[in-house]
C-alpha cells in the first residue's frame, strides 16, 4: 500500500486555493487560518515530492505539475463525495444527491416537469438544478462538480471519449417571425426571399444557434444580424420589432413562448432537429440512476 497517500482536506485547501487564487480568501472559505492553509499546502508538497506554487514574498504560481495535480483533485474529492453518497444512500439508486445540470434553451421549458415527475417516482432522490452553457457544463462534468447534464448534441468532440450519451429526444425546430417572410421559406424550401441580417440568433456561447443553422440549412451567414442576444426572450423581442424570421426549439413553443399575434410559427421538415441527451462520465457508479432518469425524461421531451 502507497504510503504517500495525500490528506483528502489538504487537497480541499489546495483546490480553494487554486479557485480564489489568493491565501487569505482561500483560507477564509475553509474556514481555517491562513497559516493552516499554508503549512497544509507546503506538506502536501512534500508528501508529493513535487511543487505545487512558486512563490515569492507577494505573488505565487501553480506550476505546471500543479495545475495536473488541481485536476486530479477535483475527481478524488468528488469520487470520495460519491462514495459517501453511495453508503448513505445502501445502493439504492433513487436515494441520495443529484446534481443535474441543463443548457439554458431546454431548462425553463423541461426541467419544471422533470422535478415534478423525479418527486413522484424518486421521493428520495434530492435533484439539484444548475443552469449553464454546454461549455461549462462539461468542464463541471469533467471535474466532478455536477453528476450529469441535459444538453443538446452533437458537442465537441475532444469531450465524447470522457462521457456517456443516453438520448432523450429529438426536439425539433420552427421556423418563427414575420408572416409573409416565414410562408415564403416554408413555400420555396430556402431562405433565398430574406433579406441580410433579416434571421436573428443566440450568441455563439448557445448551442442552440449552431444546431440551428445546421439542420435548418442556413448557409448564407449575411442573412444573420449581428445582434446576437442571450435569451429567447430578447431574441423573440427583436425578431418581432425588426420583422424578422428566427429558429425556436419545439419544447420552447409548446410552453407557449411563441403565443403572440406577432408571431407566426410554422414546423420546419423533420431533418431540421436537435437531439437532446443525458450526459455523464463514463465511469460513475451511478448508471443505475441515470438509466431511471432516462425512462423518467424521455417521455417529457
Amino acid at each position: 500500500m502507497n504510503n504517500h497517500l495525500p490528506n483528502l482536506k489538504h487537497l480541499q485547501y489546495l483546490l480553494a486555493l487554486h479557485r480564489h487564487q489568493h491565501f487569505h480568501k482561500a483560507a477564509e472559505s475553509c474556514f481555517v487560518s491562513q497559516s493552516t492553509l499554508s503549512s497544509a499546502i507546503i506538506k502536501l508538497e512534500q508528501l508529493l515530492n513535487c511543487q505545487l506554487i512558486e512563490r515569492d514574498h507577494k505573488n505565487f504560481l501553480f506550476t505546471r505539475q500543479g495545475i495536473e495535480v488541481v485536476h486530479m483533485a477535483e475527481q478524488l474529492l468528488h469520487q470520495a463525495d460519491e462514495l459517501v453518497d453511495y453508503c448513505l444512500a445502501q445502493g439504492n439508486p433513487t436515494q441520495g444527491k443529484l446534481y443535474l445540470g441543463c443548457i439554458p434553451t431546454i431548462a425553463p421549458f423541461l426541467m419544471t416537469d422533470v422535478i415534478e415527475k423525479t418527486q413522484q417516482d424518486c421521493q428520495h432522490l434530492e435533484l439539484y438544478v444548475i443552469e449553464d452553457t454546454t461549455e461549462n457544463l462539461l468542464a463541471s462534468l469533467q471535474g466532478g462538480k455536477i453528476d450529469a447534464a441535459i444538453l443538446a448534441l452533437p458537442i465537441d468532440e475532444k469531450f465524447t471519449q470522457a462521457f456517456q450519451f443516453a438520448s432523450l429526444g429529438k426536439d425539433p425546430f420552427y421556423l418563427a417571425g414575420n408572416k409573409s417572410l416565414v410562408e415564403s421559406v416554408v413555400d420555396e424550401g430556402n431562405y433565398q426571399g430574406v433579406k441580410n441580417g433579416q434571421i436573428f440568433v443566440l450568441s455563439e456561447e448557445h448551442c442552440l444557434t449552431r444546431h440551428a443553422l445546421n439542420s435548418c440549412k442556413v448557409e448564407q451567414k449575411e442573412k444573420l444580424n449581428s445582434f446576437a442576444p442571450t435569451s429567447l426572450t430578447t431574441l423573440m423581442q427583436m425578431t418581432i420589432y425588426h420583422q424578422g424570421l428566427t429558429f425556436l426549439p419545439q419544447m420552447a413553443v409548446k410552453k407557449g413562448i411563441a403565443g403572440v399575434s406577432e408571431l407566426t410559427c410554422e414546423k420546419l421538415p423533420e431533418s431540421a432537429y436537435r437531439e437532446i441527451a443525458l450526459v455523464y462520465r463514463q465511469r460513475s457508479y451511478r448508471q443505475e440512476t441515470f438509466d431511471i432518469l432516462q425512462k423518467i425524461i424521455s417521455p417529457l421531451v
